[in-house]
């Protein structure tokens, strides 16, 4: 029987017509998802869940499940292996990427059992008559509730059937006005008589239309609203240690929506909301390659989990008709800096990082827009792939939508100038002062070798030129090449009255050489003179990074690639390991090595960018001496990573 002749029920159907271009096996709605398919797949089920969100507070649930079902027992299986598929391995002879798909669908056709994922949401509307149609008949269509959705282009509905070697999908769905189901297959185009089919095909009643019974494949029957999507004959390959590839992407893709209870997913009876993510951050910082790749993750969730991390709401945008307060800016500078902003709309969902914001300042921040204007406007701008925002994407005036963008970047890269400088600007004051008291000034009162009379102390500040590059993380300072440069600026010598900080290898502990015996040696610098292997912990035990650390890097002869670091942490460390890197202008890491290390003139080990120290004790500047491999001069970075005590 034609399948054109008669539209049979609860079989596949593939309208068809006179003249129409034939689809072949490279779908491009698909194949924009195959680069990553199941971060594509995460992505696009929970931000469309999310934009179907029925009651306002409390999270949409989501929940991923396999399942194995007996090939034999799926409704329309038998029609396709013996007929459809044959059908149309003879309408595409000449087409390798073809013949390909089809020869692994007549495959899969002949398991036994196939695998099955479900996705189910909850506290959603479920496909109301628009949407159903926007999913069904529609191509390039998206009907949303609210400007605040993620979706606009319809683009994302072909994320599902990228992940399965029948590009075939059930959906089930369960809303206030009527109950749906339909399979949907994204086929190839064959021809019988004088007409082609469509690529798309139907499992429907009477073709199209929903199925009289709702479709399941496992034993749960939907009874409140929300819909049920059935991926069948998932990719195995693709679907390798899937659980664990799916939770990484949703604390990528919507770490802020979990952190405003917005979502919360269900993998495999596995449940991650904010309070349970910690122990997937755990998972991603034990795995070198996940940690490299999901760095900026941790970035975003520690400035997150940070108590004392700063609030800026938006302001400044009301010229374009988006009121203060619509956006807030949440940063830190006490995590592990990445210096960008995760920009991200009402779904919570990750849109994009904005870079080049500052080159020096150590942060890392979120940038979320919630305000009905402003997520009128960004959706407008907001590309297919939900990953940018461009001004040219605004018909109605570019320029305007140029201009907003501009000054959006400007809110955010003021805030974090005006509020970390002012924080830098009082760490310089107070690092000049400490060369040259100790920690506490009580300590001054009674001590061998200080005078007892009543002196005027004076505090002046000296503006030096100087030709030297003084790197470091978060501001330039003026101070000398060489700290022994000190006391020619103070008039004060090692042993003199008045106790500057000693740096002999005597009862002051100093950080050089010498004899002094009346300092006060405020810091730390008594390593015994002997390699930094011995006290270099081999174990299998993790170093944590420290990020409650000051740091100052000061070129001594950039020529000779020699630069003077001094570190200070206000806790004591163990097996310490510091890393240094390049940065650039527009913020990015680049790569040095460290030729050697000394304190108090005794080596200690370097790896490639890395120095390996026994101890950082606390509240004491420690000075390290290294070389590097460049000879020019530098902008540098330092990570601490060590044990804490």
């Amino acid at each position: 029987m034609s399948i054109f002749s008669s539209i049979r029920k609860n079989k596949w159907y593939f309208p068809g017509g006179r003249d129409l271009q034939l689809e072949s096996g490279s779908n491009a709605a698909l194949e924009m998802f195959r680069d990553d398919p199941l971060d594509s797949l995460t992505r696009e089920i929970c931000q469309n869940s999310l934009d179907a969100k029925l009651e306002e507070n409390k999270p949409v649930r989501v929940a991923f499940k396999l399942l194995k079902k007996k090939t034999s027992s799926i409704q329309g299986i038998d029609e396709l292996r013996k007929d459809i598929v044959k059908k149309a391995k003879k309408q595409w002879p000449n087409e390798a990427n073809t013949q390909r798909m089809l020869q692994r669908m007549e495959e899969v056709l002949d398991q036994e059992y196939l695998d099955i994922l479900k996705i189910s949401d909850y506290n959603t509307t479920g496909l109301l008559k628009n949407n159903w149609e926007s999913l069904i008949d529609q191509v390039g269509s998206s009907v949303k509730k609210d400007s605040s959705s993620a979706g606009s282009f319809g683009i994302g509905k072909g994320a599902p059937f990228a992940v399965s070697d029948l590009r075939m999908v059930f959906y089930n769905t369960v809303a206030e006005e009527q109950n749906r189901s339909i399979g949907v297959m994204k086929f190839v185009s064959f021809k019988e008589g004088d007409k082609i089919t469509q690529g798309t095909g139907y499992l429907g009643k009477n073709g199209k239309q929903p199925l009289e019974k709702n479709v399941t494949f496992d034993d749960d029957i939907r009874k409140e609203s929300g819909t049920d999507i059935y991926i069948i004959g998932i990719n195995k390959d693709i679907f390798e240690n899937w659980e664990s590839q799916i939770k990484y992407s949703l604390v990528d893709n919507f770490l802020y929506s979990f952190y405003k209870q917005k979502l919360v997913v269900d993998i495999n009876n596995f449940e991650v909301d904010f309070s349970t993510i910690n122990e997937i951050i755990a998972e991603i910082k034990s795995n070198k390659k996940l940690t490299k790749r999901y760095t900026n993750v941790l970035s975003y969730y520690g400035v997150l989990k940070d108590e004392e991390h700063d609030v800026f709401p938006l302001i400044g945008l009301e010229k374009y008709g988006i009121q203060p307060g619509e956006a807030t800016l949440i940063a830190s500078k006490n995590v592990e800096s990445n210096r960008r902003v995760l920009m991200t709309r009402s779904a919570g969902m990750k849109i994009y990082e904005q870079k080049n914001i500052s080159g020096t300042l150590k942060f890392s921040g979120i940038f979320y827009a919630d305000g009905r204007n402003i997520n009128d406007f960004l959706k407008q701008v907001e590309n297919p792939n939900h990953d940018k925002w461009s001004a040219d994407r605004y018909s109605d005036d570019p320029k305007f939508a140029k201009n907003l963008l501009k000054d959006l970047r400007k809110f955010i890269r003021e805030s974090i100038n005006q509020k970390y400088k002012e924080k830098i600007e009082d760490e310089v004051d107070a690092f000049g002062i400490s060369e040259f008291l100790p920690d506490d000034i009580n300590d001054l009162k009674g001590r061998e070798g200080l005078s007892k009379q009543k002196d005027d102390i004076k505090i002046e500040l000296v503006h030096k030129e100087s030709t030297s590059s003084k790197s470091t993380r978060d501001y330039e300072t003026s101070f000398d090449d060489d700290m022994s440069d000190d006391f020619e600026r103070t008039g004060r010598k090692p042993g003199e009255h008045g106790g500057a900080e000693s740096y002999g290898t005597g009862n002051g502990k100093g950080l050089g050489t010498g004899d002094n015996q009346n300092g006060i040696g405020g810091s730390m610098g008594n390593f015994d003179k002997t390699s930094g292997d011995q006290y270099l912990n081999k174990g299998r035990r993790n170093r944590s990074r420290i990020t409650r650390i000051k740091y100052r890097c000061i070129e001594v002869d950039a020529a000779h690639g020699i630069h003077d670091l001094l570190l200070w942490s206000d806790h004591d460390l163990s097996n310490v390991k510091v890393d240094v890197d390049i940065i650039g202008d527009s913020g990015n890491k680049g790569y040095v090595s460290v030729l050697n290390a000394q304190v108090s003139n005794a080596n200690f080990e370097t790896q490639g960018h890395s120095i390996y120290l026994p101890q950082i004790l606390k509240k004491r500047w420690q000075k390290v001496r290294i070389k590097l491999n460049r000879n020019t001069r530098l902008k540098l970075e330092v990570e601490v990573y060590a044990y804490t005590k």
